[in-house]
Parts: structure tokens; sequence; C-alpha cells
């Protein structure tokens, strides 16, 4: 079997559950949507009316993650976790919450969003890295969130600076379509290669196969 090919094959065994996208795409177009109507409805946008636009965009994810678990299950399958996740993800999420709370309190210029939207910038980077160079478009995310930040923030942008927050969640929405919808584009194209490359059932001598 060809390297490029145990590569793939590898890849969509390790990222299985990482490449069904369409729950970052769907993640985006609700915070893309909500924020954007944030801006054109707002008299004067702030950074807070920023992130509670961004929390309301959450409501319809539960239910929209919940719909697409079970497409991708019914349609690609399940993966067995090879071991259990443990505390370690709850105790990540509350010393990150920790820590960006710390940084918004020490530093009032830091936005309330600015660790989450950096923290996002850092992972995307990891993972087009990481899983370089089938997931290079993971760098679109801190492109756009780098962008979105010239062009909107005080004294360089072309933007107003109380829409700084909401410019950037709204880049980083529509960067997390792109990607969602490319992750699940690769999903799709990894599984339908492994399913051809899967040997045909041998006919026996009675003509059934085996």
């Amino acid at each position: 079997m060809p390297d490029d090919r145990l590569r793939r094959i590898r890849l969509l065994s390790a990222r299985f559950r990482e490449l069904q996208g369409l729950r970052i795409a769907l993640v985006g177009a609700c915070m893309a949507l909500v924020v954007g109507t944030f801006l054109v409805v707002a008299a004067v946008p702030t950074d807070a009316g920023a992130m509670v636009a961004l929390l309301v965009s959450f409501v319809p994810v539960i239910p929209g993650v919940r719909w697409l678990n079970r497409y991708y299950a019914t349609t690609f399958g399940r993966q067995e976790a090879t071991r259990p996740a443990g505390k370690w993800p709850l105790l990540l999420a509350l010393g990150y919450f920790v820590v960006g709370a710390w940084l918004n309190a020490t530093f009032p210029a830091i936005p309330p969003g600015g660790p989450t939207v950096a923290t996002v910038a850092c992972l995307s980077v990891w993972v087009a890295i990481r899983d370089w160079p089938w997931r290079v478009y993971y760098l679109i995310a801190p492109a756009a969130i780098g962008i979105a930040f010239a062009a909107s923030a005080s004294g360089v942008g072309a933007f107003e600076p109380g829409v700084t927050l909401a410019t950037i969640f709204l880049a980083l929405g529509a960067s997390m379509v792109a990607i969602g919808l490319l992750d699940h584009s690769v999903l799709v194209r990894l599984v339908r290669e492994a399913r051809e490359a899967q040997p045909s059932p041998v006919p026996s001598e009675s003509g059934r196969s085996e």
C-alpha cells in the first residue's frame, strides 16, 4: 500500500470525530448570523453587546449538534474511544475560565472575549501544523481574526473601535463555516477511499460469496 494512502488511513483513524466538521460549521454559522445581526441592528455596538450576542448564538447550537451527532453516527458509524477522557477536559475548561477571568481583571484593556479568540487562533494554528498538509485550511481562522482586528482596531482600522470584538466574532464565525465544511469534505473523501480499498468478497465453489 502506498505511503500516502497509509497516512490518509491513519488520519481518518486518528481524527475521525474531529473531521465531523458540520458541527464546527453550525457553530460558525450561528455566530456569524447572530453577531452580524447585532452589528446591523445595534445603534451603538459595544464589546459587552458583542459578548451577549455571542452567548445568544449558542442557543440553537445545542439541538443542532445533537441532530448532527445522529447524522454522523447513522451515515459514517461510530468509533469506540481507545481510552476514557476522565476528568482532564473538565479540569482544562475550569483552568481556562480561571485564567481568562484573571486576565480580564488584571488587564482591563483586554475585552471579555479576547482570551477566547486568542485561544481559538492558537489551537487552529496547532491543528494546521499537526495535520499538515491535509488540514492546512485551519489557518483560515487566525488569518480572519488578524484581518478583522486590523480592520477595526483603534487608530488603524476602517471601522469604529467599539465594533472590534463583534467584527472579530463575525470573521471567526465565517471562517469556522469554511473550516467545518472542508473538514466534512475530507471525512467524506477518506471514508469513500477506505470503503473502496476493502477487498470484495471471494465467491465460494457453490457460487455464494464467503
